[in-house]
C-alpha cells in the first residue's frame, strides 16, 4: 500500500538537508539576478560573445586577437569538464568536445587550445578567448617550472603530445622560439574538487605542492591566477538542487575560504562552479554560474594586458595584421 505521507516525508527531509547545509538568507557574495534567470543569462551571454581584449582601451585601429586562458590542477578535478561546460553554453546544448570522465589517470594527454565557437548567429565563429587544456597533474607526472614556463610564454604549439615532466627541448618540431603576446596564457585558472577541500584533504601533499610550487612562475611573469572551485554540488545539497543556491551555501562559503588560504589568493578570485555531468540538456542556472566564472577570468586578462598595453598599441594595429 503506497504510504499517503510520502511527499510530506521527502519534502521534510529536503527541508532538514537544505538546513543542515546553512543556507544563509543574505548571499556571501553578491552576483547577479537569479530570480529573472533567463533575461540574466542572456545578458552575460552577450558579454562574452562580444569581449573584445582591454574593450574600450584599444582604438578601433588596434585588435588584439584573443587571449588563453590555461586550465591548470590535478587529475580528476574537473579541467576538461569546466571547458565542455562553458562550451555548451555558446553551443546551446550539451556539446562535449575534450575527453573527460572519472578515471584514475588523466584522459588529456595533449595541449590543447580550444577556440569557443558563438551559436547565436548563423555563422557561427570564434570568439575572442581561447580554453587551454593540459594534463592532470599525478604524482608521477608532476610539471616542473621550465615546462611551465614553455606553456605560459607560448612556446608550445596547439594539440602538441605533452608531459608536464618530461623533458622539452627548443629544438623539438612544433617548439615556438619567438611566440607573440597573442600565443601567451594570460590567466591560469587553477581547477580545485570542492569535494576534496570540503573534507579537508590534499589530492596529494606532492600536487598540492607541485601547484604552489608553479605559482611561483606564474608570479615571475605577472600572469593572475583565479580558482574554479569545481563539484561544489556534491558537497551541498542545496547547490545540487539550484546551483544559485552556492552563493548563500555556508559550506560553499567555508569552501571558497579554504581554497583561498591554501593557494594565496584573494577569496573574489574563487569561483565555485556546477559542471554539467548528468544533465542531458542546458541549465540556465549551471549556464550563469559558468559565465559569471568566465566574466571573471576574462576581467584578468584583460588587468594582464594592461601591463603590455605599448606593445599591443605598437604591435597589433589593424594596418599590421
Amino acid at each position: 500500500m503506497q504510504n499517503k505521507n510520502f511527499p510530506i516525508m521527502a519534502l521534510e527531509g529536503r527541508m532538514s538537508q537544505i538546513d543542515v547545509d546553512g543556507l544563509r538568507e543574505t548571499p556571501w557574495r553578491k552576483t547577479v539576478n537569479w530570480n529573472n534567470s533567463f533575461e540574466t543569462l542572456a545578458e552575460l551571454k552577450d558579454d562574452c560573445e562580444n569581449y573584445e581584449p582591454l574593450g574600450e582601451l584599444l582604438t578601433g585601429e588596434v585588435h588584439f586577437p584573443q587571449v588563453n586562458i590555461l586550465l591548470f590542477g590535478g587529475v580528476g578535478a574537473g579541467k576538461s569538464s569546466v571547458f565542455n561546460t562553458i562550451n555548451s553554453c555558446f553551443r546551446g546544448k550539451i556539446f562535449n568536445v575534450a575527453r573527460s570522465g572519472c578515471a584514475e589517470h588523466s584522459l588529456t594527454s595533449k595541449f590543447t587550445k580550444y577556440p569557443i565557437m558563438s551559436g547565436s548567429s548563423t555563422l557561427p565563429l570564434p570568439l575572442k578567448f581561447r580554453i587551454c587544456d593540459i594534463r592532470g597533474l599525478e604524482v608521477d607526472h608532476l610539471m616542473n617550472k621550465e615546462n611551465m614556463r614553455y606553456i605560459l610564454e607560448g612556446n608550445i604549439a596547439d594539440r602538441y603530445p605533452l608531459d608536464p615532466c618530461g623533458n622539452i627541448s627548443s629544438d623539438m618540431p612544433g617548439f615556438k622560439k619567438n611566440p607573440g603576446l597573442d600565443d601567451k596564457i594570460h590567466c591560469v585558472a587553477i581547477v580545485q574538487d570542492a569535494t576534496i577541500v570540503d573534507a579537508m584533504q590534499d589530492l596529494s601533499p606532492e600536487v598540492t605542492k607541485n601547484i604552489k610550487d608553479m605559482q611561483t612562475v606564474m608570479n615571475s611573469l605577472d600572469i593572475p591566477q583565479v580558482v574554479i572551485l569545481s563539484k561544489v554540488d556534491s558537497i551541498c545539497e542545496a547547490t545540487k538542487d539550484d546551483p544559485a543556491n552556492a552563493f548563500r551555501s555556508q559550506k560553499v562559503e567555508k569552501c571558497v575560504a579554504k581554497v583561498s588560504e591554501v593557494l594565496g589568493l584573494p577569496r573574489n578570485m574563487v569561483f565555485p562552479m556546477k559542471n554539467y555531468e548528468a544533465e542531458y540538456q542546458l541549465d540556465p542556472s549551471i549556464d550563469i554560474m559558468s559565465l559569471l566564472t568566465l566574466k571573471g577570468i576574462l576581467n584578468n586578462c584583460d588587468a594582464h594586458l594592461f601591463y603590455h598595453y605599448d606593445e599591443i598599441v605598437e604591435r597589433y594595429a589593424v594596418t599590421q595584421r
